[in-house]
Parts: C-alpha cells; structure tokens; sequence
C-alpha cells in the first residue's frame, strides 16, 4: 500500500473513513493509486451495495467534522465537501468484492476490479483519469483479463467489449478537467498513454 498519494487533509479523514468501512468500500483512482502508488488522490468514493439514510451520514460527519459543501443529495448518492475533500456515498447495485484491506481503515477491491469498473464506466463518461489509470492496470493485466472481468460483473447485455475498444482508441471528447499530480517517477507524457491504448485497443 501507499498511503503517501493522500494529502494531508485525506489523512487526517481516514478516521472518519473508518468508521463507515463496515457498510461502504473504497473504490476510484483513489483504491487504484493506494495499490499502485502511481498519482495523488484528491477524494474519497466509498460504494455500498445497500440503501442508506443521507441524513444519518451527515449527522455522523457533522458529529466531528465540517461539511463545506453538499454537491449531490439523492437517493443513494451523497456528494459532499468534507473538511475541503470531495467524499462521495454512492449506492452500487453490481456486486463488487473488496478483499483488499488498507490499513485496517476500509477494504478496497482488486486493481483488475477497479479496471473493469473504470472500463464499464467509459461508456458514461471519459476522464482523462480513467485513461491513465487504465493505462498503469494494463501493466498488470491484459485487456482480455479486464474485458472478462467486466462482463463477469456486469453481463455482456450491460458491458460492451467493442465499444470499450472503440473508446480506448477514440481521444476526442475526453475531459481534462482534472489535472494529474503524478508521484515521483510516475511521469508519463499524455502522448505515450494515448498512442499505448490505441496499441492495446487493436491486440
């Protein structure tokens, strides 16, 4: 594990993180990143595959934290600003398993997991982080790997392989919006993860 790609401010959450690890998990860039130590993490997913109270989740943060913002208030998602770091409560209906234990804080699923999931997830959205990640995962795992464990978690009716192919190879439209802060030795040019997902994407 690398706890060094949270900031201060993550850490000094990780408390509060703990306290809701038996109902949530963690998962993202940030589950990613603590396996791999590839770039900082700047906020905190945690997924349930059960219902929750939004309010009960505020109570708790507010018994000793500050909420700066609330961005999302839905049912089975909560979005907030806590203490200045994006914590989102999502309620997730796939059902993901997270036998990673970080620090006996909250367990987390596998990097082929979080591959699938950041694969299924391309076709809703096309961050600029996804593309990197993917990129580190595929120094782990191939692409047939990540296309079966995502058809393995979502059904070949939900998950596309061709589209994810496609979308591997298809730059236009993604969304740089977030920067990436690379940890030392990470770095890695845009144009070199861009032209290797378009190799992969043809293998």
């Amino acid at each position: 594990m690398h706890p060094n790609i949270l900031t201060p401010e993550q850490t000094q959450l990780l408390p509060l993180i703990q306290k809701f690890s038996p109902d949530f998990y963690l998962v993202g860039g940030t589950a990613l990143a603590l396996q791999y130590g590839h770039r900082r993490s700047i906020d905190f997913d945690l997924f349930s595959p059960s219902s929750f109270d939004n309010e009960k989740i505020r109570r708790r943060i507010l018994s000793q934290h500050q909420i700066n913002t609330t961005h999302i208030a839905s049912a089975g998602e909560l979005t907030l600003i806590v203490d200045g770091i994006k914590t989102t409560f999502f309620q997730y209906e796939y059902p993901i398993s997270h036998p990673v234990l970080f620090e006996k804080i909250i367990s987390l699923p596998d990097d082929l997991t979080i591959g699938a999931m950041k694969a299924f997830a391309m076709g809703q959205r096309n961050k600029w982080k996804d593309y990197a990640d993917l990129y580190f995962i595929f120094q782990h795992h191939s692409l047939q790997e990540i296309i079966d464990k995502a058809e393995e978690l979502f059904g070949t009716g939900l998950f596309n392989s061709r589209l994810f192919r496609e979308q591997l190879a298809y730059h236009v439209d993604i969304s740089y919006d977030e920067e990436i802060e690379w940890m030392p030795g990470f770095e890695v040019p845009k144009d070199t993860i861009l032209e290797k997902l378009i190799d992969i994407s043809l293998s």
